[in-house]
């Protein structure tokens, strides 16, 4: 359970890092739009789950930051595709503008980091620590 929750956290704090960054920059659609939400799935990939320096291999963290740029970049053309029109209310409410969640990166960002951050937490979140096998030597 403490893993799904620090890899809602994680995916919540990067996904809206990246999606502010991306509405100052003026990206709200468009190819631009794939690379933003594509990095978002990266870096949730390279800081959820075990830590990268932890890991056997560097592979490990190269992948699942390559697998989670598609994972990003596909979940948000997704979204844009079979609900490109949904607004939230309660958005408005708080001062976002009105317009498509799809167009607004700091909104959209976070639900698609704590989508992938929540998997790859869960999935990768390291077992018990291995038994370290002592060799007593007798006298």
């Amino acid at each position: 359970m403490l893993r799904l929750v620090t890899g809602i956290v994680k995916g919540l704090l990067a996904g809206a890092a990246v999606g502010v960054g991306a509405w100052y920059l003026g990206i709200k659609s468009g190819v631009l739009a794939y690379v933003v939400y594509g990095v978002i799935g990266a870096l949730v990939g390279v800081i959820c789950g075990k830590a990268p320096w932890k890991q056997e291999t560097l592979w490990t963290p190269a992948l699942k930051a390559m697998f989670g740029f598609g994972i990003g970049a596909g979940l948000y053309a997704l979204w844009a595709h079979f609900m490109g029109g949904f607004e939230m209310p309660v958005a408005h409410s708080l001062g976002a503008p009105a317009m498509p969640m799809a167009q607004i990166p700091y909104l959209l960002g976070p639900v698609i980091g704590i989508v992938y951050g929540a998997f790859v937490e869960v999935d990768d979140g390291g077992g018990k620590k291995p038994e370290v096998k002592s060799e007593k030597k007798e006298a």
